[in-house]
């Protein structure tokens, strides 16, 4: 593992409040609850608490609760700070140089849209000035199942806060459940954010539908969200559209929609010689880190340690990073190889 740890990496698809580890869960409900966080939550979901968080080998399930609690504990502004931080502060622990979080902005009763959405964006402005090892990238999410209401809201309200975080927020993520929703009725919210230069990350293909993959194509999706069941025709105009993968081995395994790491499609993908990277999709959920995920692609498909490296290199490529922050992280791996030759001598 110590490799995996060393190698600088890059997390493009990362979900902010599925990236809260058992232990921000565990300071999270002592700072919204008190110190012995034994107060009663309004949605009870206090419920084996410590047996999840303290837990190993979780069923879905359980794995899919620690959602249910990240969100009960980030529904006030200090909270949601904390939560932001915490998430940053373990993925550079982890090594990772850059990062692009997610998040669907959300009104609660302590709390607007506006000021999670702001609150989230001054703790990454916070956390790029106090941690310089990791730079912190937003993309903020339409969830398909919240309708199209809170569709337009949110893709207005990125547009109004842009001028003043137009260093942060790259890009917009479509996510959720797709069931009973049509992609051409969200194409048409997210296309004034398209306009306005921000990039799409879409979760495409995650699903067994491939006339959506079509019609995401045809909008103008920057990268591909999963991808699992694209095939056919839509796979070769990704390949040939250059239109990179994000790859999540864990979270696809232990949600069911591959039945093995060994069948995941990562492995067809870099064999065929499609632009795709790897990510952690929900570190906290899923139990898992950057560098885990790397140790089971290696280990998995038999990358060796120059293909991580590569790996991770190309990634560069498909990050909404602009070209000097490229050229910063190019630095970073060349300076990492030069000590890899420098131990060996």
């Amino acid at each position: 593992m110590e490799f995996f740890q060393k190698v600088p990496k890059i997390e493009l698809h990362a979900h902010l409040n599925g990236s809260l580890s058992n232990e921000t869960l565990k300071e999270l409900r002592k700072l919204k609850h008190g110190q012995n966080g034994n107060e009663a939550s309004p949605s009870g979901v206090d419920d084996g608490f410590y047996k999840i968080t303290g837990g190993q080998n979780l069923s879905l399930k359980e794995c899919f609760q620690k959602f249910t609690y990240a969100h009960e504990l980030t529904d006030q502004p200090e909270t949601l700070a904390y939560a932001t931080a915490a998430v940053i502060r373990e993925f550079a622990e982890d090594n990772v140089v850059y990062l692009e979080l997610r998040t669907t902005p959300k009104s609660t009763s302590s709390m607007t849209k506006r000021q999670y959405l702001t609150t989230v964006l001054e703790t990454i402005r916070k956390a790029n000035k106090d941690l310089p090892a990791i730079a912190v990238k937003l993309l903020p999410s339409i969830d398909r199942s919240k309708g199209l209401v809170e569709a337009e809201e949110n893709v207005a309200l990125v547009l109004e806060l842009l001028p003043s975080f137009s260093d942060i927020i790259v890009g917009m993520d479509l996510s959720g459940a797709p069931y009973g929703t049509k992609f051409s009725d969200y194409a048409k919210r997210m296309a004034p954010a398209q306009a306005a230069g921000l990039r799409m990350a879409l979760h495409c293909g995650e699903f067994d539908d491939d006339g959506e993959v079509k019609e995401m194509f045809e909008f103008g999706t920057d990268r591909i969200g999963h991808g699992t069941f694209i095939r056919g025709e839509n796979l070769q105009f990704a390949k040939e559209q250059g239109i990179p993968f994000e790859c999540c081995l864990t979270s696809n395994v232990k949600c069911s929609t591959v039945g093995s790491y060994e069948e995941h499609h990562f492995g067809r993908l870099w064999e065929g010689g499609f632009d795709v990277c790897i990510n952690t999709d929900d570190f906290g959920v899923f139990d898992t880190s950057l560098s885990q995920e790397l140790q089971i692609c290696s280990k998995v498909f038999g990358l060796s340690q120059e293909d991580i490296i590569k790996l991770q290199e190309r990634t560069i490529d498909y990050t909404f990073a602009n070209e000097q922050e490229k050229v910063q992280l190019r630095e970073t791996f060349t300076n990492f190889k030069n000590s890899l030759i420098a131990d060996v001598q």
